[in-house]
This record gives structure tokens, sequence and C-alpha cells, in this order.
């Protein structure tokens, strides 16, 4: 009796052995997540409507002069910038799109925002730090709360 609980513990280990070794490598997480959540009122201003009291979280940036494009693609149209680095830029949103590179750092996240001269568009989340490539941040939030079935209010111009 005692050899079949030695060979059944031995058959455990074994399993258990293999088990990490095939095992798919664990992501890193994002070690510094956008944080400080506030409520700002946000004009649209394509249509000047006004949505009141929506969350913007701050997001540390591993620069300043980081650049805002219109679209969620590297190829759109750098429309300003966000001149300081650190935790001093608030973003609304984060959605995918195209991937951007920065030397080895590549994300296909972005975040969404106002530039310093007032114009709203779309950081690429390369620039935020911590996490690793292609992975989103950890504490900003996604437009999930704008989407629906039916009738829906119009989706928020942050988020476009």
């Amino acid at each position: 009796m005692i050899h079949i609980k030695r060979g059944l513990g031995t058959a455990a280990l074994a399993l258990a052995a293999l088990a990490a070794l095939t095992a798919p490598a664990a992501h890193a997480t994002d070690n510094v997540p956008c944080h400080r959540t506030t409520k700002k009122d946000l004009t649209d201003p394509a249509t000047g409507r006004v949505w009141r009291g929506t969350d913007v979280m701050y997001c540390n940036l591993t620069r300043g002069h980081v650049p805002v494009y219109a679209t969620r693609s590297p190829n759109a149209p750098i429309v300003g910038y966000l001149e300081q680095g650190g935790d001093a830029n608030w973003f609304v949103t984060e959605m995918k799109g195209e991937t951007f590179r920065d030397g080895a750092a590549e994300n296909y996240w972005w975040g969404s925002t106002m530039a310093d001269d007032g114009r709203w568009g779309w950081v690429p989340e390369v620039y935020f730090a911590g996490g690793e490539n292609n992975e989103d941040d950890a504490g900003l939030l996604m437009p999930g709360g704008h989407t629906c079935a039916g009738v829906c209010p119009p989706l928020p111009f942050w988020a476009r």
C-alpha cells in the first residue's frame, strides 16, 4: 500500500512538473495604471453638446511633448501635444486602434484626451508608463458604458 501511495505521489509530481513546463508564460500587468478619477464637463467641439460630470483619469506619461493624433492611427494628422510628462494629463477612455511603434515599444491601445491646444484626439499608449507591448492600461476605463442595444443616446465624441 505504501508503494502505491509513493507511486501516485511521484506521478502527481511528474504531472505538475510537466504542466509547469508547458504552461504559457504569464503576462505582466500594468504596474503604473491610470489613477485619480475626477469629473469634468466635456463639450463636443462639433455639436456643442456638454457631457456633464464625465469621469476622467490621470495617466503617467513616459515623457513630455507627446503627440495627440486626430484618430487612432499613426498616419493620422497630429492635432496637438501634451507638453508635460508624468501624471499631469487626464484621459477619458481607451480603445484599440492601429499599432503605433516607438523603437522596440509598440501598442495598439490609444487613450482619448484633449491636447494642450484644446483639440481632441488620441495618444498611443506606448507613451503610458508601465505595462508591456500591446497591453491596455489597467486603470483607464473603456467606453463600455456607452454601448447599448436598441435606441441609444449619441456616442460621446471622445469614443468615436
